[in-house]
Parts: C-alpha cells; sequence; structure tokens
C-alpha cells in the first residue's frame, strides 16, 4: 500500500534538487521553435545579470532579498529547531536525526521549544533524514483519547499519522523520500515525503497523572527505524550554517536547505532570482563574496520583509465577526506569506481536520483583552462539536506564552473537573486576574492576553463553520 503525505498541496516525486539545479529550458525540452543557437542548458544563459549602476544594482538586490525571506522564513525557522536537536552537541535537547526527544511533563510557563504550545497534550520532537533511503515508524496499538505524529516537511506543510488517519491500531509506516522506487518490507504502509529532512511533531493527549503516565508509555513505544544505525547521524550534503540574526545567516540556511531539499515543483523561476544572493549558485553561500554595498542592499530587503510579516500577523485567519479569528493552517500552495506569518507566529500549525482553532486578542466591543482593566466571561451556547477534545487556553499577550498563575491553571477543557453543562447546554468560563473560587476560572495577567479555543478531532458542525465561538463579554464594574 503507498499512501502520499501531503505535506504540500501539489504533486510530489521529483528528485531533490532537481526542480532547483538542474532544470531545463522549457523550449529545449520542447525543441519546438527554437533558433539553433538557443541556449540547451543553465549554463548557456550566462551570468546573472547585476546592473553596474549602483542604484539599479540595490533595487534588484532588495527586491530579491525580501521575496527570499518571504518565500524561505517559514523553512528557516524550523532549521533552527533542526540545528539545535541534530547538529549542536552542545544542545540540551540534542538527539541526531532519526531520534526523539520527549516532554515528559505538560507545557507550561516555561516552555521554550516554540510559541503557543498547548498544555492538553505531551510533545515528542524528532527529525527525519531520509537521504540514506526510506526511515520505519511504528506506532502501537492504543486507547488513548488521541494522537498524532504531525509531520511537517521543511517548508512547515503538515500531514499526520494520527487516530483519524490510521485508526488506534497503529501500524507499520514507511517514510520514503521524494523519487523513491524500492520495494517496502511486508506489513508497512509506503508515505512519500515531500522533502529529505522532515520534523515530526508528536502530541500525545493527557490531563490527569494517571493519563500522563500512560501518555509516557505511548511516547517510548512508538519507534523510529533508520535505513541502519549509521543513520542516525546522517552526513549533510552540505556543511550546516549556524542560524544567527540578520539577512547574511538567512541565505546561507536558505541555501543549505535548497541544496538538500529542493524546491516545490513550479517554483524555479522564483528560486532562480535568489541566485545574486548568493544562493543555489556555483557554490554554498558565502556572505564574505558579495561587496559591502551588496551585502548592505540585500540586508534592507531582509529586513523590510520581516517588517511585512510582522505587521500581517493581525490579518491570520478569517474574522468570525464576534472578535475571534477562525486560524486557516497548513495549507499554503504558493501563499508563501500567509505560511511566512503563520509559522513566525508558532511553528507547528496543523491542519483543521486535527485541531480546528480559533484565537481572539479583543473583547465583544472590540477592546484588547486585559486583566488589569476587566473582568471576562465567555459563555459557549453549546460545547465545541469534537470527536476528541476541546481547550480555551490563555497566553500573556507580551511574551506569547502561557501565562502563569497560583494554580497552575492555563486552560479550561471538557476535562477540567468541577466544568458543568447548564441545562440550556451552555458553558460558561470565567476570565480574569483576581482570584475566584469558580472551577471554570481562568486567570489572566494584569496586562494583556489573548485566547485560543482549540478542538481536536472537529465534527463537521465545526468544519463547516456552524459552530462558532461567541464574543468575550467584558465586565468593567468591579
Amino acid at each position: 500500500m503507498s499512501t502520499t503525505i501531503r505535506v504540500r498541496p501539489i504533486a510530489y516525486g521529483l528528485a531533490v534538487q532537481a526542480a532547483c539545479l538542474a532544470a531545463t529550458p522549457i523550449h529545449a525540452q520542447q525543441n519546438n521553435f527554437a533558433a539553433p543557437e538557443a541556449p540547451r542548458s543553465m549554463r548557456d544563459y550566462g551570468d546573472d545579470l547585476l546592473p553596474k549602476d549602483e542604484k539599479s544594482r540595490d533595487e534588484v538586490l532588495r527586491s530579491a532579498a525580501f521575496d527570499a525571506t518571504i518565500y524561505g522564513m517559514s523553512a528557516y525557522l524550523q532549521y533552527e529547531q533542526m540545528y539545535r536537536q541534530v547538529f549542536d552537541r552542545t544542545a540540551p535537547n540534542f538527539t541526531g536525526f532519526n531520534r526523539f526527544a520527549h516532554e515528559r511533563t505538560l507545557a507550561g510557563p516555561d516552555y521554550a521549544t516554540f510559541k503557543v504550545p498547548n498544555s492538553d497534550t505531551l510533545y515528542s520532537t524528532a527529525w527525519i533524514d531520509l537521504s540514506k533511503g526510506p526511515v520505519e515508524i511504528t506506532i502501537p496499538a492504543t486507547s488513548l483519547k488521541y494522537f498524532t505524529l504531525n509531520i511537517f516537511d521543511i517548508f512547515g506543510n503538515p500531514s499526520n499519522l494520527s487516530n483519524r488517519t490510521i485508526g488506534f491500531k497503529g501500524g507499520r509506516s514507511l517514510l520514503v523520500p521524494p523519487g523513491w522506487h524500492g520495494s517496502p518490507p511486508p506489513g508497512t504502509t509506503v508515505y512519500r515525503a515531500a522533502t529529505v529532512q522532515l520534523w515530526i511533531l508528536m502530541r500525545v493527549f493527557a490531563q490527569t497523572d494517571k493519563e500522563v503516565a500512560y501518555a509516557r508509555q505511548f511516547q517510548d513505544s512508538v519507534k523510529i527505524t533508520p535505513p541502519a544505525a549509521s543513520a542516525m547521524q546522517a552526513s549533510p550534503a552540505a556543511v550546516p550554517p549556524a542560524p544567527a540574526p540578520g539577512a547574511a545567516a538567512f541565505m546561507q540556511v536558505l541555501d543549505y536547505i535548497l541544496r538538500t531539499d529542493g524546491c516545490q515543483p513550479g517554483e524555479d523561476a522564483l528560486v532562480s532570482r535568489f541566485r545574486p544572493l548568493g544562493v543555489l549558485g556555483d557554490r554554498p553561500a558565502d556572505p564574505a563574496a558579495l561587496d559591502a554595498t551588496s551585502r548592505a542592499a540585500i540586508e534592507k530587503g531582509y529586513e523590510n520583509a520581516v517588517a511585512v510579516i510582522a505587521a500581517s500577523k493581525s490579518q491570520l485567519g478569517v474574522s468570525t465577526g464576534t472578535g475571534w479569528m477562525k486560524v486557516n493552517k497548513g495549507e499554503y500552495g504558493f501563499n508563501y506569506l500567509r505560511r511566512s506569518v503563520t509559522n513566525t507566529a508558532g511553528l507547528g500549525a496543523n491542519v483543521r481536520e486535527e485541531n480546528a482553532s480559533y484565537t481572539t486578542f479583543v473583547d465583544a466591543s472590540g477592546k484588547p483583552l486585559n486583566g488589569a482593566t476587566a473582568h471576562y466571561t465567555l459563555r459557549l451556547r453549546t460545547p465545541p462539536p469534537v470527536n476528541a477534545f476541546w481547550s480555551v487556553t490563555l497566553y500573556d499577550a507580551k511574551s506569547f506564552a502561557l501565562h502563569a498563575n497560583p494554580i497552575n491553571r492555563y486552560l479550561v477543557s471538557d476535562r477540567t473537573p468541577g466544568l458543568k453543562v447548564a441545562a440550556d447546554g451552555s458553558v460558561t468560563i470565567q476570565i480574569q486576574h483576581e482570584p475566584s473560587e469558580r472551577d471554570t476560572w481562568l486567570p489572566a495577567p494584569a496586562g494583556p492576553f489573548f485566547i485560543v479555543l482549540r478542538a481536536y478531532s472537529p465534527k463537521p458542525a465545526m468544519l463547516g463553520g456552524g459552530w462558532l465561538p461567541p464574543a468575550i463579554q467584558a465586565d468593567t464594574a468591579r
């Protein structure tokens, strides 16, 4: 059996780098209407043209750097994590390729792996290298309420091996690289990856101490089997550069990623524009090979793109009309700005079929949520319609971290002790900074915060828009 991991919304199967490094001119492929002297290879086109006029050259470099940053930001952010876990032997969570690093406790305010974590599940992370061949994943049968091995290509496009996609009986899955045509071992299901390097973010549901203990057992039972023991630390095709702030390090990382993982079919023309930046040139990117004026122009284009990404965060999703944004995640196509904004806000964005989520920074009147100025009430007319579970989680708006509080409560969910469904079917959650005796009190900081509602394995009523969260009501008369 063969299944494609839909980490990209279009076709797979190109050999790594083929689309980016060895593209054949269209007229050479067709051999129609071309003059005898028409170029037959990329080299025959001549060197990349950079205008000698300084102003024109700067304009070309700024434009290319802007596009490269918008295109590659999500890959760069994932690479930062991969570098720490796979290449930096001094990092506390170093594992090398093809091995899990397990979080044994639920995320709290000090969680640092990525922004806006949930506190419903235990996390495990692994980076997979398919350069030496397929990697087998074994998932045990389980009675867990929910699990997923959320698999991302290097650009952040997600897929899942979860109870939704493979069921609770588990099984053996074979992750294979682009262009692979081998024979899978008996009893395995083939999943064709879009890039050679993959990130697995495993989420395992747990809330009570007993559930956490069971989730840990499941974590330990999920096995990664590389082609050979030596593949635990694969030799990359190019020397992996250390991530660092600024355009120079960014372009070096993007160059490494494109050389190692290739690009999406249909991106050849776009990616070829990055060559004047040192990306995908005749040798690995080297900022020192560029003159100071060119480096300054590239830095400016990079800074402009970073500013655009930051300014676009407020557009991340579709307004429900009640202050909430329905976050459309995981399917980006060629919308690189949305992909970059999503992953800048928080890595690990899954598809809505696994986790439908809503975010709000404001109350019913449109005022920013702030625990120093008001008490709030979220009254869900009916609980979110799910097959797994739902939760309402609060984050500090300055740090995007879970808010530290005296009772260590970061969310209210369908599993919160004392949660009651009223006679009319509603659920009421109190959100405020001052202490409350209510079981559904969600502690807030004495400052700005935001709320995320997550629905795992959402039912059709939610996916189709029939269920939406109501506005958060503020009570300023205290």
